[in-house]
């Protein structure tokens, strides 16, 4: 039996196959498809679309999102532009809209948009969760109560919401994540963590909680806060937060991994100090070299310097910054400062414009804490010869990635530098991007960062990449 992604897809296609010419069930197709991890199946129906419906706003929508889901942002934003021009008030144009401005860091912009989408189509789930999102307290809560009621209890977004709404409710008034140290600048000393004699696994950082229990965490720009194993959060006498799991999903093919929100009273890390610091935790958040991830968006008050030759981090103050902190959105400079680069983000995941042997720019997710430069499989045959090779490995949260191949001659330009892969490991990105929402083609990982110091401005969206000599 299909799930109800599945069902409105089907009924979708039915409205398609009565009336070709209207717009609307398109774009519900596309969202039903890419929802149920068949997203070339929506390209196609996104394809049909502008071919039958090309002078209404859902047919732009569904090519734009279709556009998003692949990863081309400017081809994305063209279609939403164009629905746009031909209906302001279409609520897939206006969110598609939002998700590109949230990319590019214009976050208080993105959610005017969403608001703005959900006055014209207040039943939609996703932007009545945006709409409660916009909320506090009580009100918050109660709002996503109501959105919980309409989703399947068995579905995977129904386990999400309850576990968000039992977060909320451990949390109550506590402000989280506070900065309680000095806005200073400072430097922390980087360790380097291997995996045998002679391969590095990445870079770490000592990391003190509830000032009883240290552990050593690899520096992941590619994750998002800190995460522990559950035996480290019992040692440390971390503070459970509501007792309702979610899943986590990542890199491999072994289902995700289950997840608890944690709070830790105090996180210190080198003469930095957090009040009240959300951790995650989950069984695969340790390792044989590491005892958690901590991301660099935990410093993203900021910028951030991470010189992975001199094994150092740099936390450097904003000018002029108020250090009242405030949940409200902010809106990134419009240009980016010299020497620096946008990156395009979705959550607090950092990617860059990156030119695959010659092709135009994909997006790539700048990972430190991945030990190797991975391309997708389709992305790379479009530019290079691909073999199946099942003797590499590569595991990430979800365990082992059963199907890998290498891609030959391969080189990445990104940010005035490139890199030459004699053979670069390419497997499959659909889930990873499914869940992302929007298509990444590649990682750049620590055989590039290594050579590097990268500095990320999270406040405005940009990141610097220097070769260290």
């Amino acid at each position: 039996m299909p799930d109800r992604s599945g069902y409105a897809a089907i009924l979708f296609q039915k409205l398609i196959d009565q009336d070709p010419a209207q717009g609307e069930p398109y774009y519900g197709l596309v969202r039903a498809l890419v929802r149920d991890h068949k997203s070339h199946d929506a390209y196609t129906i996104a394809e049909q679309a502008l071919q039958k419906a090309p002078q209404t706003a859902s047919a732009q929508a569904a090519a734009g999102f279709a556009a998003f889901r692949r990863g081309d942002v400017t081809q994305a934003e063209q279609y939403y532009l164009a629905a746009i021009k031909i209906d302001p008030k279409n609520p897939g144009a206006l969110v598609g809209l939002s998700s590109i401005y949230s990319m590019v860091s214009k976050f208080k912009l993105a959610r005017q948009l969403t608001l703005e989408a959900y006055k014209y189509a207040p039943d939609d789930p996703g932007l009545r969760m945006a709409q409660a999102n916009s909320l506090k307290g009580d009100e918050h809560i109660a709002a996503l109560e109501k959105i919980l009621a309409l989703y399947d209890p068995e579905s995977d977004r129904a386990r999400g919401l309850r576990a968000h709404i039992a977060i909320d409710r451990a949390v109550g008034n506590r402000k989280v994540r506070t900065l309680t140290s000095p806005y200073e600048s400072s430097s922390i000393r980087l360790v380097r963590l291997m995996d045998g004699p002679r391969n590095v696994r990445g870079v770490g950082l000592h990391v003190r909680f509830n000032d009883r229990e240290n552990a050593t965490l690899l520096l992941d720009t590619g994750a998002s806060g800190i995460s522990l194993s559950p035996k480290l959060a019992e040692k440390a006498g971390l503070e459970v937060l509501g007792h309702e799991s979610s899943e986590m999903k990542g890199i491999g093919d072994e289902r995700g991994q289950d997840t608890l929100e944690y709070l830790a009273s105090e996180v210190h890390v080198g003469d930095v100090r957090f009040a009240n610091y959300p951790i995650t935790v989950f069984r695969s958040a340790k390792s044989s070299e590491f005892d958690g991830l901590i991301g660099a968006d935990v410093f993203q008050r900021f910028i951030i310097g991470i010189d992975f030759q001199d094994m150092e981090v740099t936390l450097d103050p904003r000018p002029k910054v108020d250090l009242a902190e405030t949940e409200d959105p902010e809106d990134a400079d419009n240009k980016p400062a010299p020497g620096f680069y946008r990156a395009l983000r979705f959550g607090d995941h950092l990617t860059i414009f990156t030119a695959v042997n010659e092709h135009p720019p994909r997006l790539f997710l700048i990972d430190s804490g991945s030990s190797s430069n991975l391309i997708d499989e389709d992305v790379a045959r479009d530019s290079s010869a691909v073999h199946r090779d099942d003797r590499v490995q590569v595991r990430g949260i979800q365990g082992k990635v059963e199907k890998s191949s290498l891609a030959d001659h391969v080189s990445l330009v990104f940010a005035g530098f490139r890199y030459d892969n004699p053979n670069l490991i390419a497997i499959n990105f659909d889930k990873i991007n499914d869940s992302a929402g929007v298509g990444v083609a590649g990682i750049v990982g620590m055989p590039v960062l290594g050579q590097l110091k990268l500095t990320i401005d999270y406040r405005n969206g940009t990141v610097r990449f220097e070769h260290k000599k």
